[in-house]
Protein backbone atom coordinates (compact mmCIF):
# COMPACT_ATOMS: atom_id res chain seq x y z
CA UNK A 1 0.00 0.00 0.00
CA UNK A 2 2.76 2.29 0.52
CA UNK A 3 4.19 1.63 -2.82
CA UNK A 4 0.80 2.51 -3.94
CA UNK A 5 0.73 5.63 -2.35
CA UNK A 6 4.45 6.49 -2.48
CA UNK A 7 4.08 6.65 -6.43
CA UNK A 8 0.98 8.30 -6.98
CA UNK A 9 0.94 11.86 -8.49
CA UNK A 10 -2.17 14.23 -8.19
CA UNK A 11 -3.48 15.07 -11.65
CA UNK A 12 -2.76 18.78 -11.22
CA UNK A 13 0.92 17.39 -10.29
CA UNK A 14 1.25 15.35 -13.68
CA UNK A 15 0.03 18.64 -15.73
CA UNK A 16 2.50 21.02 -13.70
CA UNK A 17 5.54 18.33 -14.87
CA UNK A 18 4.44 18.09 -18.57
CA UNK A 19 3.91 21.57 -18.51
CA UNK A 20 7.53 22.63 -17.38
CA UNK A 21 9.09 20.04 -19.89
CA UNK A 22 7.10 21.64 -22.94
CA UNK A 23 8.16 24.96 -21.77
CA UNK A 24 11.80 23.86 -21.49
CA UNK A 25 11.96 22.10 -24.66
CA UNK A 26 10.69 25.54 -25.81
CA UNK A 27 13.38 27.65 -24.35
CA UNK A 28 16.00 25.11 -25.64
CA UNK A 29 14.31 25.88 -29.70
CA UNK A 30 14.15 29.14 -29.14
CA UNK A 31 18.03 29.77 -27.83
CA UNK A 32 18.92 27.93 -30.56
CA UNK A 33 17.50 29.41 -33.15
CA UNK A 34 18.67 32.46 -31.77
CA UNK A 35 21.99 30.90 -31.51
CA UNK A 36 22.29 29.74 -35.16
CA UNK A 37 21.24 33.47 -36.82
CA UNK A 38 23.98 34.77 -34.36
CA UNK A 39 26.54 32.16 -35.84
CA UNK A 40 25.02 33.29 -39.18
CA UNK A 41 24.98 36.38 -38.91
CA UNK A 42 28.49 36.37 -37.78
CA UNK A 43 30.40 34.29 -40.50
CA UNK A 44 33.73 35.60 -40.03
CA UNK A 45 32.45 38.52 -38.66
CA UNK A 46 35.04 40.60 -37.03
CA UNK A 47 36.87 40.84 -40.74
CA UNK A 48 33.96 42.62 -42.79
CA UNK A 49 34.55 45.99 -41.24
CA UNK A 50 38.00 48.38 -42.28
CA UNK A 51 38.39 52.19 -41.13
CA UNK A 52 34.68 52.38 -41.32
CA UNK A 53 32.92 50.66 -43.93
CA UNK A 54 31.17 47.11 -44.44
CA UNK A 55 31.90 44.64 -47.42
CA UNK A 56 28.62 44.69 -49.34
CA UNK A 57 27.39 47.48 -47.23
CA UNK A 58 28.47 50.51 -49.68
CA UNK A 59 30.05 51.02 -53.17
CA UNK A 60 33.55 52.26 -54.34
CA UNK A 61 31.48 55.56 -55.17
CA UNK A 62 30.61 55.57 -51.70
CA UNK A 63 34.22 55.28 -50.72
CA UNK A 64 35.30 57.63 -53.04
CA UNK A 65 33.02 60.66 -51.80
CA UNK A 66 33.69 59.97 -48.12
CA UNK A 67 37.64 59.53 -48.95
CA UNK A 68 38.41 61.31 -52.14
CA UNK A 69 38.28 60.58 -55.80
CA UNK A 70 41.27 58.37 -56.08
CA UNK A 71 41.14 56.40 -59.84
CA UNK A 72 39.27 53.15 -60.18
CA UNK A 73 42.11 50.68 -61.41
CA UNK A 74 40.18 47.68 -63.34
CA UNK A 75 42.23 44.43 -64.08
CA UNK A 76 41.47 41.15 -65.26
CA UNK A 77 38.18 39.61 -66.94
CA UNK A 78 35.15 37.61 -65.69
CA UNK A 79 36.02 35.77 -62.66
CA UNK A 80 39.25 37.39 -62.29
CA UNK A 81 38.11 40.71 -62.65
CA UNK A 82 38.90 43.32 -59.72
CA UNK A 83 38.22 47.10 -59.79
CA UNK A 84 39.62 48.61 -56.50
CA UNK A 85 40.55 52.31 -55.54
CA UNK A 86 43.63 52.82 -53.26
CA UNK A 87 45.12 55.71 -50.66
CA UNK A 88 47.92 55.78 -48.95
CA UNK A 89 47.96 56.11 -44.87
CA UNK A 90 51.11 56.27 -42.31
CA UNK A 91 52.41 52.64 -42.59
CA UNK A 92 51.15 51.65 -45.99
CA UNK A 93 48.23 51.73 -48.34
CA UNK A 94 44.71 51.15 -48.14
CA UNK A 95 42.60 49.37 -50.84
CA UNK A 96 39.12 48.85 -51.92
CA UNK A 97 37.93 46.20 -54.21
CA UNK A 98 34.81 45.17 -56.43
CA UNK A 99 34.37 41.93 -58.09
CA UNK A 100 32.55 40.33 -60.73
CA UNK A 101 30.22 39.08 -58.63
CA UNK A 102 29.72 42.83 -56.94
CA UNK A 103 27.91 44.41 -59.97
CA UNK A 104 28.56 46.89 -62.52
CA UNK A 105 27.94 49.22 -59.27
CA UNK A 106 30.93 48.09 -57.84
CA UNK A 107 29.61 46.87 -54.47
CA UNK A 108 32.30 46.34 -51.87
CA UNK A 109 33.27 42.83 -52.02
CA UNK A 110 36.70 43.17 -50.83
CA UNK A 111 39.40 45.57 -48.69
CA UNK A 112 42.92 45.24 -46.98
CA UNK A 113 46.20 46.69 -46.88
CA UNK A 114 49.69 46.44 -48.10
CA UNK A 115 52.75 47.71 -46.45
CA UNK A 116 53.51 48.97 -50.45
CA UNK A 117 52.08 48.46 -53.62
CA UNK A 118 52.57 48.17 -57.74
CA UNK A 119 49.21 48.83 -57.77
CA UNK A 120 48.90 52.66 -58.57
CA UNK A 121 48.18 55.25 -58.10
CA UNK A 122 47.01 56.09 -54.61
CA UNK A 123 45.83 58.95 -53.23
CA UNK A 124 46.51 60.48 -49.90
CA UNK A 125 44.05 59.47 -46.88
CA UNK A 126 42.13 63.23 -46.51
CA UNK A 127 43.45 65.40 -43.50
CA UNK A 128 40.16 65.84 -42.08
CA UNK A 129 39.74 61.90 -41.66
CA UNK A 130 41.21 59.93 -38.97
CA UNK A 131 43.79 57.89 -40.74
CA UNK A 132 42.83 53.94 -39.86
CA UNK A 133 44.88 51.83 -38.12
CA UNK A 134 46.70 49.09 -40.84
CA UNK A 135 44.54 45.96 -38.60
CA UNK A 136 41.73 44.17 -39.03
CA UNK A 137 40.49 41.74 -36.75
CA UNK A 138 43.94 41.79 -34.78
CA UNK A 139 45.82 40.90 -38.56
CA UNK A 140 48.28 43.44 -39.23
CA UNK A 141 51.45 43.94 -41.33
CA UNK A 142 54.90 42.40 -39.69
CA UNK A 143 52.91 39.35 -38.07
CA UNK A 144 54.42 36.46 -38.84
CA UNK A 145 52.83 33.02 -40.14
CA UNK A 146 52.47 30.97 -36.53
CA UNK A 147 50.57 34.27 -35.52
CA UNK A 148 48.37 34.36 -37.86
CA UNK A 149 47.62 30.77 -38.06
CA UNK A 150 46.84 31.34 -34.32
CA UNK A 151 44.51 34.40 -35.10
CA UNK A 152 42.31 33.18 -37.47
CA UNK A 153 42.03 29.89 -35.79
CA UNK A 154 40.48 28.40 -39.11
CA UNK A 155 42.47 25.59 -40.75
CA UNK A 156 45.35 27.70 -43.28
CA UNK A 157 46.74 26.96 -46.73
CA UNK A 158 49.71 27.96 -47.98
CA UNK A 159 50.91 27.76 -51.43
CA UNK A 160 54.22 29.38 -50.89
CA UNK A 161 54.35 32.74 -49.64
CA UNK A 162 50.76 33.10 -49.70
CA UNK A 163 48.34 32.06 -46.70
CA UNK A 164 44.16 31.18 -47.50
CA UNK A 165 41.61 31.41 -44.91
CA UNK A 166 37.70 31.00 -45.00
CA UNK A 167 34.76 31.01 -43.02
CA UNK A 168 31.64 29.93 -44.35
CA UNK A 169 27.95 29.65 -43.14
CA UNK A 170 24.50 31.34 -43.93
CA UNK A 171 22.39 33.89 -43.71
CA UNK A 172 18.96 34.04 -43.38
CA UNK A 173 17.83 36.44 -46.00
CA UNK A 174 16.21 39.59 -44.31
CA UNK A 175 12.33 40.58 -45.59
CA UNK A 176 13.20 43.69 -47.43
CA UNK A 177 15.73 41.24 -49.39
CA UNK A 178 13.17 38.80 -50.10
CA UNK A 179 10.93 41.47 -51.31
CA UNK A 180 13.47 42.19 -53.95
CA UNK A 181 13.30 38.50 -55.35
CA UNK A 182 11.55 38.24 -58.69
CA UNK A 183 7.65 37.08 -57.69
CA UNK A 184 7.86 33.56 -58.88
CA UNK A 185 11.33 33.35 -56.79
CA UNK A 186 9.26 34.79 -53.90
CA UNK A 187 6.82 31.62 -54.01
CA UNK A 188 9.34 29.20 -54.21
CA UNK A 189 10.81 30.08 -50.85
CA UNK A 190 7.12 29.97 -49.28
CA UNK A 191 6.70 26.47 -50.76
CA UNK A 192 10.47 25.80 -49.92
CA UNK A 193 11.82 24.96 -53.39
CA UNK A 194 14.15 27.68 -53.39
CA UNK A 195 16.60 28.65 -50.14
CA UNK A 196 15.24 31.54 -47.77
CA UNK A 197 19.15 32.20 -46.62
CA UNK A 198 22.21 33.04 -47.97
CA UNK A 199 25.76 30.88 -48.44
CA UNK A 200 28.30 33.19 -47.06
CA UNK A 201 31.91 32.77 -47.89
CA UNK A 202 35.06 35.33 -45.45
CA UNK A 203 37.95 35.12 -47.64
CA UNK A 204 41.60 35.79 -45.76
CA UNK A 205 44.49 36.16 -48.51
CA UNK A 206 47.84 36.59 -46.71
CA UNK A 207 50.82 37.45 -48.56
CA UNK A 208 53.95 36.76 -46.62
CA UNK A 209 58.08 37.99 -47.09
CA UNK A 210 60.69 37.21 -45.10
CA UNK A 211 58.34 35.47 -42.76
CA UNK A 212 56.57 38.68 -41.66
CA UNK A 213 53.27 40.19 -43.43
CA UNK A 214 53.61 42.09 -46.51
CA UNK A 215 49.92 42.46 -47.21
CA UNK A 216 46.20 41.42 -46.44
CA UNK A 217 43.06 40.52 -48.53
CA UNK A 218 39.57 39.70 -47.36
CA UNK A 219 36.95 39.24 -49.36
CA UNK A 220 33.34 38.50 -48.54
CA UNK A 221 30.92 36.84 -51.04
CA UNK A 222 27.23 36.00 -50.58
CA UNK A 223 25.04 33.96 -52.82
CA UNK A 224 22.28 31.64 -53.26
Amino acid sequence: MWLLVGRFRPANTLLAVKTMRTLACFIFIITFVINSTAKAEEVGGKYTSFAGFELGAVTLANIQKELGQAKVVETGDAGEYTASVCYTVPGGVAIFFAGELDGPEHNLGGFGFAKETDRLPCVKWPTALAAPNLIIGGLHLGMSVAEFKKIVGVSVHMEGSKAYADFEGKRPMRKEELLRLPKEVQGMVKTGDQQNYFDVIVSIVATFSNGQLKELRIWKTETT
